[in-house]
């Protein structure tokens, strides 16, 4: 693989893994919040209970995704990356022939 594009493949991998790592830690500080929120609303106790038991579940299970599309992104990242930048390099080059066939014609 050329090594220009297997650099922009792994650059495009590790901004999709902060971003989803940035995504898990706002979801948990959100599911914490909505948490700590209620906590003083609701008096019954299981109810309590309940709650922080479905916040873990959603939060365990909706980070595990993230995790999981990370790990299948790096499996296949030259499919998934490398035509992502075939079609961003075919918009450069339509934009650049715009440009120039606009500056000629002017």
């Amino acid at each position: 693989m050329d090594p220009g594009l297997d650099a922009r493949i792994q650059s495009m991998f590790k901004r999709d893994v902060g971003v989803a790592t940035l995504l898990a830690a706002l979801m948990w500080a959100t599911l914490l919040f909505t948490y700590v929120a209620a906590f003083s609303v609701i008096d019954d106790v299981k109810v309590k209970a309940i709650l922080a038991v479905a916040f873990i579940i959603l939060g365990t299970f909706n980070s595990l995704g993230l995790l999981s599309m990370s790990r299948r992104y790096k499996i296949e990242r030259e499919h998934v990356y490398g035509e992502d930048i075939h079609h961003l390099d075919a918009n450069r080059k339509a934009k650049q022939a715009t440009r120039s066939a606009e500056v000629t014609a002017a």
